[in-house]
């Protein structure tokens, strides 16, 4: 006997497709085919109840798509009467979802600013010891230090961060940091970098010459003319650059820099060797106006065409001596008198060393123009806020001697800053 297809999908179905098929009461012979179930959800157990349809709120409604026919190409409809925008790709002003918004699109690869005084009010929530001042910083023990400033018409020192104009977002990050008052290389660095003078500065260290060249940077980019950057181009155009020797002064740097330019609109971007270039790159091309490098990644940036410092205005050179030192003198003259960067005269300098070598007078007067020497404290020296110790332990106690001396230090109530360092084969890594 000869079966009709539609017999055969009814004997599969089994006994009771089959008799609902011969004593059902529609008019309609054929039978249905039944619906696909994916692979994965063939072995469910079926649901009695089925599941609700999600209620469709006005953001929900702003970006599905609504097809071409009644509206535009891209906008699917007309306006919502309920502020939910326009609906379709664009996803309107209330949708949030088009190309233009920050939230996606071409733009979504612009993160908001990170906060850096975040890990700081971690930190304070956790120990009650960061409340008051800003730690490792003894700023009435600095006033008996001797300064001392020559150079022609020399502007006078300031007594008090509020008697400086370096602008309320600037003036704000300084409360967030706790600085109480300028420390004494602050309170005459500040305003001579304010009068557009140059700068030779012998300052100990620790004596807060990070903040004393970052001020007056920041306040300048902010206060100045709005720099016209040529576009289209993946070279990036720096307004003030800072050289440090090492990678390590290089990051303290960029980190300090960031807390003072929170929410100013100036970006602190940090590039150094030893590390991949490839994001470093990255944040360049984001934007940059203080660029913090060390002299051998930066020259390889500017032979790589990725940075031009043909638009530079502020030219800091932290631990200058050390830097020649290290033998970074052929960079540090290749990057300042061999490249684009504006002769001295168009771009303020300053130079910031803890000795005054003979090498150091020779940079000083090739790189400086009509600038002012100032010493703080005595030159060549640390200085007498950091207690220096050198103890002789064997290699296998050394790491339990150093958790013994940080739980002396916290059982004797002391909570300033420990830098510790140990030698290895002649080496010095910092813990």
């Amino acid at each position: 006997m000869r079966t009709s297809w539609a017999d055969s999908v009814t004997n599969a179905e089994g006994p009771e497709a089959a008799g609902s098929a011969t004593s059902g009461t529609t008019t309609n012979s054929r039978p249905t085919r039944s619906s696909y179930v994916p692979p994965h959800l063939r072995n469910r157990p079926p649901s009695s109840d089925p599941a609700p349809a999600p209620p469709q709120t006005d953001s929900t409604r702003a970006v599905t798509y609504s097809g071409p026919p009644g509206g535009n190409r891209w906008g699917g409809g007309p306006p919502s009467s309920t502020g939910g925008g326009h609906t379709g790709f664009g996803g309107g002003r209330g949708g949030g979802g088009g190309w233009n918004n920050r939230t996606g699109g071409w733009d979504r690869g612009r993160d908001r600013e990170v906060n850096p005084f975040a890990n700081d009010n971690d930190a304070i929530t956790a120990d009650p010891a960061f409340e008051q001042e800003n730690t490792g910083i003894n700023f009435d023990a600095y006033e008996n230090i001797q300064v001392d400033a020559t150079g022609d018409n020399v502007p006078p020192p300031v007594n008090s961060f509020a008697e400086i104009d370096l602008g309320e977002a600037l003036n704000e990050n300084i409360r967030r940091c706790k600085y109480v008052k300028p420390t004494p290389v602050q309170r005459h660095t500040i305003p001579i970098s304010l009068a557009g003078r140059d700068l030779m500065a012998c300052a100990q260290t620790g004596s807060g010459k990070t903040a004393a060249f970052c001020f007056p940077i920041i306040s300048g980019i902010m206060n100045g003319p709005v720099a016209q950057r040529p576009r289209g181009a993946r070279t990036v155009y720096p307004l003030a650059l800072i050289l440090s020797p090492t990678r390590e002064l290089s990051v303290q740097i960029h980190e300090e820099a960031r807390k003072f330019a929170y929410q100013t609109g100036v970006r602190v971007v940090v590039a150094y060797g030893g590390a991949p270039i490839n994001q470093q790159l990255r944040e360049l091309e984001r934007g940059v106006d203080i660029l913090v490098a060390t002299p051998g990644r930066l020259v390889d940036l500017l032979e790589r065409a990725r940075v031009s410092l043909q638009m530079i205005r502020y030219l800091a050179l932290d631990e200058a001596d050390r830097m020649l030192d290290m033998g970074f003198e052929p960079q540090i003259r290749k990057i300042v008198e061999q490249m684009d960067m504006p002769q001295r005269g168009l771009r303020q300098t300053m130079l910031f060393s803890a000795t005054f070598p003979r090498e150091i007078q020779r940079l000083a007067s090739d790189f400086l123009s009509n600038y002012i020497f100032l010493t703080v404290g005595r030159v060549g020296s640390s200085t007498d806020l950091i207690v220096q110790r050198v103890e002789f332990v064997l290699e296998s106690d050394k790491r339990s001697h150093l958790m013994d001396l940080l739980h002396a230090q916290r059982a004797n109530g002391a909570h300033g800053k420990v830098v510790s360092f140990f030698v290895i084969n002649g080496l010095h890594p910092l813990i």
